[in-house]
């Protein structure tokens, strides 16, 4: 069974939600649940609806902090068991990237004059 996006829905998986490691090892705790979590977040694009032209599948794309929904699973070919998905609005999308956020470290909620100046 094949999940499908209708309209103008963006289905995705791969939320950074969780701990992340930089590339030297560093290990930066989640936000998660805290003030300083409230940061927009990136996505992998896992299926796009027909109205979609401007991202494709396996795109990642960089979100408005609470501009998708609540995780669920579904069934699916293409997942494995458990997977979560997450609908995102298409007009709370920022950025979109043909790669992974990896490395990366959000710091729209930082307390300092160059939290202003956000480059992706």
């Amino acid at each position: 069974m094949r999940i499908r996006a209708y309209s103008n829905n963006i289905l995705c998986t791969e939320a950074d939600f969780g701990d992340q490691t930089t590339q030297s090892g560093i290990i930066i705790k989640s936000t998660m649940g805290k003030e300083e979590g409230v940061v927009p977040r990136w996505f992998k694009v896992f299926e796009v609806g027909p109205d979609i032209d401007w991202v494709t599948p396996g795109e990642w794309v960089y979100v408005e902090f609470g501009r998708w929904t609540e995780g669920f699973t579904a069934k699916d070919d293409r997942l494995e068991e458990g997977q979560k998905l997450w609908k995102v609005d298409p007009e709370g999308c920022m950025a979109s990237s043909p790669d992974g956020p990896e490395g990366t470290v959000s710091i729209s909620s930082a307390q300092h004059d160059w939290a202003s100046k956000k480059t992706l």
